[in-house]
């Protein structure tokens, strides 16, 4: 299929690489996405919205900021991803770029979870204060987060990533 992008131009994305967001993300309408892997962007892809060119986000795997991140799942939430009770899930972070990289920041608090398997998506925010909406991505020292385990994002989730 078809989409137009405004980073990207349009482009020719399999239709079983498109993932549903039955209740969008948060403040906005769009319902399907994909994920982009453009080529030296390091851990980070773009969550393309299908239907609207201007609608981008970038994402981070989880495991590149925390390795260990977790989250506890409701039971709605679970029956609402069809996740399978051993069923693998990715959870995504809207990344807010900068110019300057040590002023990039995560939203933990606010994850992407994905079943790469249904591709289907759901935007969860999490209580209790655990995680950050601005966890930094790279260290006041200089380094990486977790600099041994970022990967590209091409290699963290390439089941479910068109690549460009």
């Amino acid at each position: 299929m078809k989409i137009s992008t405004a980073r990207f131009g349009a482009l020719d994305i399999d239709e079983n690489k498109v993932i549903a967001m039955p209740e969008g993300m948060l403040g906005f309408d769009e319902k399907r996405f994909v994920l982009l892997t453009p080529p030296n962007l390091g851990p980070f892809c773009w969550l393309q919205a299908v239907d609207n060119p201007d609608l981008a986000f970038v994402v981070v795997d989880t495991k590149n900021c925390i390795p260990d991140y977790t989250l506890r799942l409701t039971a709605e939430e679970f029956e609402k991803l069809q996740l399978a009770e051993n069923g693998e899930a990715i959870f995504l972070a809207i990344v807010t770029m900068s110019s300057d990289p040590f002023a990039i920041t995560v939203n933990l608090q606010g994850p992407i979870v994905l079943n790469p398997e249904r591709m289907i998506a759901k935007q969860i925010v999490l209580e209790g204060g655990k995680y950050s909406t601005k966890y930094p991505f790279f260290r006041p020292d200089g380094a990486a987060a977790t600099p041994a385990k970022q990967e590209s994002c091409a290699n963290t989730v390439p089941q479910v990533a068109g690549t460009l």
